[in-house]
């Protein structure tokens, strides 16, 4: 899917985040000193948003209705994570429901500050199927009411298997999420696989050599492959990083991920 038609209020974009928040992300964070799996993903979120926020002021008026954002939290429970304006927990909000509903203003020493929406957990198991049945509900309900506009695009992150399905049952359900689809194409599924171990960051990869194990493998193959816009993007920061550039066919998809590889991960899928 190549975006034709130019995001708006309407034609806005959704976005759909699956964040583990199982105990093993209480580990340390490669690439964020002294902080958890939890506290670098939480806090990289919350600058996303308020990024996603920022893009759609165009005037004094606020910002305008560009995207549709669901954040759904998995660990023992599944659950939507955001609030509307009202504060009650809603599957989807926009932009402008977005910019009023932060629970507080987080300031570093240096004097950066951004809003915060979502706060650090790691608890319990990883029920990434749970998650992918919610993220596929919220999806399909997006899509009966937006098919002009481009299609969803869903990222996981994770640094862990599922506890509730093998990897065939997270395959299956990526299947149907990748079958909805807009006018513009099919849904996008991203996958990041946190690090748990000092190892080199794998990007964007064209095949399955090389990764560690049969379940990042398996995450890599339900990973859809680059829209030519998010390909070009990747390949000019690969080329400003000093990085080798993704080839034809690389997917969304990372590997062995410190904080900068997720950052990189979320950029290129949020385009």
């Amino acid at each position: 899917m190549n975006r034709t038609t130019r995001v708006d209020r309407r034609h806005p974009a959704c976005f759909i985040l699956l964040l583990d928040q199982s105990y093993s992300m209480s580990a340390p964070m490669l690439g964020a000193v002294g902080r958890s799996k939890a506290e670098a993903l939480a806090d990289t979120t919350n600058r996303l948003l308020m990024q996603l926020v920022q893009r759609c002021v165009v005037d004094d008026k606020g910002p305008r209705h560009y995207f549709d954002i669901a954040l759904i939290g998995y660990s023992d429970r599944v659950r939507p994570l955001l609030k509307n304006g009202d504060g009650f927990a809603n599957p989807m909000v926009s932009t402008p429901q977005l910019a009023d509903s932060f629970l507080r203003i987080h300031e570093e020493p240096d004097g950066q500050s951004w809003p915060v929406w979502l706060e650090p957990v790691a608890d319990g198991q990883t029920m990434m199927c749970a998650a992918l049945d919610l993220a596929h509900d919220f999806a399909a309900g997006w899509v009966a009411a937006h098919q002009d506009s481009p299609a969803p695009v869903v990222i996981n992150i994770t640094d862990g298997e599922a506890t509730d399905g093998t990897l065939d049952d997270v395959a299956g359900r990526v299947d149907r999420l990748v079958a909805l689809r807009t006018t513009e194409g099919p849904l996008s599924m991203f996958n990041v696989a946190v690090a748990a171990r000092a190892a080199e960051p794998v990007l964007f990869p064209s095949d399955p050599a090389g990764l560690p194990d049969r379940y990042t493998a398996g995450l890599f193959h339900t990973s859809s492959v680059l829209t030519s816009r998010m390909l070009e993007y990747a390949r000019t920061d690969a080329e400003r990083h000093g990085q080798s550039r993704p080839g034809e066919g690389a997917r969304g998809f990372v590997c062995n991920a410190d904080l900068a590889a997720v950052v990189k991960a979320l950029n290129v899928g949020t385009l």
